[in-house]
């Protein structure tokens, strides 16, 4: 069928409108060295890959090879798919067509001037950097771009084209081929004897030149086609993801200079690491880095550490992934060379020495990092990370203490007598400190830390600090800075998952513990043992053991249904028995028990003695609603019903979670004989926990749906600050979990007004005892 520009298809519970879209295929550099020495093209240091993704599309598209090979778009005017490359002229009914848009028009998708693209920054992008640069077209407005990957996302589909289009089974499927014709002409290419050039160009090949032409026309018809099975954002969602373009566009600043510090002591330590575990070995691992020889080394050694395949569920492989090496290294029965050696492993390939690879990697021209974050990443509509990944930073570095000589105050190994810094005895600082506790690493030392990383020497980093990689782990959070001339301002919601558990159940007094804004864990730990909050208070308070050992992983691993697993995910201190903590679980359900009502279930009582069969809470929802398609199913204004074969939950905020295809299997629960219906739905994977990567089928219950809404809701408290920060003059550069950081001018704004307005809700959570609070203002980027 062919449509009309801004004609409106019904899709999923809405409809889709009809854009004009495009689509660029370019040539870059980015991301390719070139070894004279081999005569071929390498991967960046630290990169898994070459090209884009080595570098991300901010630095891809500043190169300054970058250049487009072929433009295809089409303005839905009948005429269809239009073509350009460069040498022809200008596509003038492109640029006739986006003049009509202007900065006054509503954000919305009916204002003319707008053009849609899948993954639309790489599209302005190229626009900006390459086009406006290279070919002096008129510059584009971001806010006239809409996106169908982000529509995808948002549909809880997967967000690459080739990826939703197989899920859609749409008729124009990405073309496989296109690997194949982007490999030849997107790329340099390694020169040969028979072909000596480093570079082929389509329009001098007869043969595959007019194949990448059609496979660029064969996209934008793929994006349409999935742009129209998609609904688009609702208007709440479309301005924070107008806004998450512009944050991505924006980027942050990034220290380069103190990065290339690190990197080059980084080398040095690795070089240093890689040569001791090689004589440890036996001479049979080269370096930490080779995985395969260090796999095979623990194997023969008697100490094999292996993994399940995420590609053949059953068989396990050897596997030294960082999550492995930690769960090992606890082991208490490992001789010193298979313990030095995981050791060594787990520094050389952290997670952090990754991140100051691709710091480097990835900056742009005006030392920037970009594009970090994805929009609607799991299914709550939360943010995901990627490239640096600023969503799980390191928190700490190595041990220290802080000299306490008048003058000095500055961080220091804790094993030294000395202080470093300023010569003052260890044991002057110790008898100092008698009265308070050793404060330890924290973002203060990191400026610290970094004039000594600026010597570039590796025994002068060791001596300071004992273990170089640990002080570049500590360093990494403090590589985020603001532009010269600005300041970072900073602050996060407190316990605001905690705040939305307890308002949409209905738990009375844990919303007047926030209301009056009591530690959480003390008092959580209080219902549970039986003490009060105020002989907490008066006997150690937030230092009191109950509050890390109860309190913490009671809050923490308890909300959504968890039992002793999540329990234990938060408390590794073997302080209880597995009936202690069972006991501690009841206790802590037994005081909440809104919160369980919530999860809600099939039937009243426990699975070895149940008394009634019962539809109840979000569980009781969901399962009603697949049972009754076209029915909706209300619990505390969470809303289930099942339209198209589609689940829907509609939130407080009007969002929708979205469960492909759902269905209800009888199990018999093991503790017992009652049998209840498993709810399972079709959804995109990445978590390795819960199945193969892709398109699967997976399941949920009373604990994980009540997880989905609280974070879905909690995310649309954050949607609705973003955008009125924005406007207010606080230009967001991160997003973290429930932290926001502004970047304006030195001098600009408070502390006070970022908090005020991010605690100034949206109508439908009005009055919830959701703040902002500990906030900062820096040039480097901390976590107090």
């Amino acid at each position: 069928m062919t449509y009309r520009a801004y004609q409106q298809v019904p899709a999923g519970p809405s409809f889709s409108t009809v854009l004009p879209d495009f689509d660029f295929e370019t040539y870059s550099e980015a991301g390719f060295v070139w070894n004279a020495g081999t005569n071929k093209y390498e991967k960046p240091i630290g990169a898994q890959k070459k090209g884009i993704s080595a570098v991300g599309a901010a630095a891809y598209t500043q190169h300054l090879s970058c250049e487009v090979l072929s433009l295809q778009y089409d303005l839905k005017d009948g005429v269809g798919p239009r073509f350009w490359r460069p040498g022809m002229p200008n596509p003038q009914p492109l640029f006739d067509y986006l003049a009509q848009w202007s900065p006054a028009s509503q954000l919305d998708y009916r204002t003319p001037g707008l053009i849609e693209a899948h993954n639309s920054m790489f599209e302005f992008r190229t626009w900006m950097d390459v086009c406006v640069r290279r070919y002096g077209w008129p510059p584009l407005d971001q806010r006239q771009l809409r996106c169908s990957m982000a529509k995808s996302r948002a549909h809880a589909l997967p967000g690459s084209l080739e990826d939703v289009g197989r899920v859609l089974n749409i008729a124009h499927q990405k073309d496989k081929e296109g690997t194949r014709l982007l490999n030849l002409f997107s790329i340099p290419r390694d020169p040969t004897a028979k072909r000596p050039e480093h570079r082929v160009f389509p329009e001098q090949d007869p043969v595959d030149g007019p194949k990448l032409y059609a496979y660029n026309e064969r996209d934008i018809v793929a994006e349409a086609e999935v742009s129209v099975l998609t609904p688009d954002l609702a208007p709440a969602e479309l301005a924070y993801w107008l806004a998450d373009q512009a944050i991505n566009y924006r980027g942050v600043g990034v220290d380069s200079g103190a990065v290339a510090d690190c990197i080059d002591i980084l080398h040095q330590a690795q070089r240093k690491y890689d040569k001791e575990l090689y004589q440890i070995t036996g001479n049979q691992v080269p370096g930490g880095s080779k995985t395969k020889q260090l796999s095979a080394w623990l194997r023969a050694m008697g100490y094999p550490i292996t993994k399940e395949d995420p590609k053949k569920p059953g068989r396990v492989i050897d596997s030294v992934d960082s999550e492995r090496v930690e769960e090992a290294l606890e082991r208490t029965d490992l001789p010193l060379v298979i313990r030095r050696a995981l050791e060594i492993r787990q520094l050389v390939g952290s997670a952090s020495v990754k991140k100051i690879y691709a710091m480097t990697r990835m900056a742009t021209r005006d030392n920037r990092l970009c594009d970090m974050f994805i929009f609607h990443g799991p299914r709550t509509g939360r943010d995901a990370h990627q490239d640096v990944q600023p969503g799980n930073l390191p928190k700490a570095g190595p041990n220290v203490r802080w000299c306490d000589d008048v003058g000095c105050n500055r961080p220091y190994a804790h094993k030294l007598d000395t202080c470093p810094w300023c010569g003052c005895s260890s044991a002057f600082s110790r008898e100092r400190y008698a009265e308070k506790e050793d404060e330890g690493w924290t973002w203060r030392s990191v400026s610290f830390a970094l004039e000594i990383m600026a010597s570039r020497s590796l025994e002068l980093v060791e001596w300071f600090y004992g273990d170089a990689l640990l002080t570049i782990s500590g360093c990494v959070r403090g590589m985020f800075v603001s532009a010269p001339g600005k300041d970072l301002i900073c602050s996060d919601y407190s316990s605001i998952e905690a705040v939305v558990t307890a308002a949409l159940a209905g738990e009375q007094w844990r919303l007047d513990a926030f209301a009056r804004k009591d530690d959480i864990y003390l008092t959580s730990a209080a219902r549970i043992t039986g003490k009060t909050l105020e002989w907490y208070m008066e006997n150690g308070g937030k230092k009191h053991p109950d509050r890390q050992k109860i309190g913490k992983p009671a809050e923490l691993g308890l909300g959504f249904g968890g039992w002793i697993g999540a329990w234990l995910q938060f408390d590794k201190s073997g302080t209880f028995t597995e009936d202690q903590i069972k006991a501690n679980i009841i206790a802590w359900r037994n005081a909440s028990p809104m919160i369980v009502e919530l999860w809600g279930g099939q039937f009243r009582g426990t699975p070895w003695a149940p008394t009634k069969m019962e539809l109840y809470g979000l569980e009781g929802c969901a399962v009603a609603a697949i049972q009754n398609p076209g029915q909706a199913y209300a619990y505390r204004g969470i809303t289930y019903a099942v339209q198209d074969d589609i689940l829907y939950c509609r939130l407080l905020s009007g969002k929708l979670l979205t469960y492909h295809r759902p269905r209800l299997n009888r199990v018999t629960r093991r503790q017992g004989w009652v049998e209840t219906l498993e709810i399972t739905f079709e959804g995109w994977n990445t978590n390795p926990k819960k199945g193969p990567r892709g398109w699967i089928r997976m399941q949920t219950y009373g604990g994980s749906l009540a997880e989905n809404v609280i974070q879905g809701t909690a995310a649309d408290v954050m949607k609705f600050a973003v955008p009125n920060l924005e406007a207010a003059g606080y230009p967001i550069v991160l997003r973290i979990h429930d932290e926001l950081a502004g970047e304006v001018p030195e001098g600009f704004g408070s502390i006070e007004e970022f908090e005020r307005i991010m605690g100034t809700l949206p109508h439908w959570c009005a009055g919830w005892p959701i703040r902002a609070a500990d906030g900062w203002r820096a040039k480097r980027y901390r976590k107090d």
